[in-house]
């Protein structure tokens, strides 16, 4: 099997990270860099974004060498949303290569005709630095079925952000995949919100919709989450709030 070019850097970057030190070698390669992006879809033109990622855009940011870990459709109360995961080897190299696929002419030819097809297609773009975790780990490997996702944007204290990731790492992703909800990696946004607040963010996949709400319930149940939970926040919970998304991945998603 043909493994995609993200893969690929992904594996060679875990394989460098995971050397030991040896009298004067050079510490291991910098994690990728990770950006995230969530559309706000225009009302009734999902398929219009759709079309114009899988005709146009996402094969010719392959052509550029711009890396999508995956491409997902999310159903709101306030409208559709389109979400992708990109990586690079830095924010800087992601932008070289996206200037690149801007002024390619078959990128510029095939948005116009979108433009004229569609119309007006989003309403707004958020665009997310994510700062990689040097203790996260990943697993982009696309499975068969294909799964569902569930994207999670924790606010945090600044103060208590190294407690959270501890308690994520160590607690909650073992516990999750107890109950069937797996981690695929999780970042944190390179920028603080208006607040001051830090925002935790993590990808998770489950066998479906149904079988993440499960395993959600399940986790809270869990006996070994509820007695840590109880030893952490003696001092008062160690987040805000969380904004959750469950996602469905596109048919041209690498990562399913």
């Amino acid at each position: 099997m043909r493994l995609p070019f993200f893969l690929l850097a992904v594996m060679l970057w875990a394989a460098t990270a995971a050397l030991p030190a040896r009298g004067q070698n050079p510490p291991a390669e910098p994690p990728p860099y990770f950006e995230l992006r969530i559309y706000d879809v225009t009302t009734n033109k999902l398929a219009g974004v759709l079309e114009r990622f899988r005709e146009t855009v996402d094969p010719i940011r392959r052509r550029h060498g711009i890396c999508a870990v995956g491409y997902w459709t999310a159903t709101t109360p306030v409208g559709e949303k389109y979400v992708y995961l990109m990586m690079a080897a830095s924010a800087a190299d992601l932008a070289t290569r996206e200037r690149a696929f801007g002024a390619d002419p078959d990128f510029q030819a095939g948005f116009a005709a979108s433009n004229r097809k569609h119309g007006k297609t989003l309403d707004h773009i958020t665009t997310i630095p994510l700062i990689t975790d040097p203790a996260a780990q990943f697993n982009f490997t696309p499975t068969d079925p294909v799964r569902a996702f569930e994207l999670r944007q924790y606010s945090v204290p600044a103060a208590k952000l190294a407690a959270f990731r501890a308690r994520w790492r160590d607690y909650a992703i073992p516990i999750y995949a107890r109950h069937g909800l797996h981690s695929i990696g999780w970042w944190q946004a390179a920028k603080p919100d208006d607040a001051g607040r830090e925002t935790f963010i993590c990808l998770l996949a489950g066998a479906s919709p149904a079988a993440i709400q499960k395993a959600i319930a399940d986790f809270h149940a869990d006996s070994e989450w509820r007695a840590i939970t109880e030893q952490t926040e003696k001092a008062g919970p160690l987040r805000d709030g969380v904004v959750v998304l469950t996602l469905r991945p596109t048919e041209f998603s690498a990562l399913r």
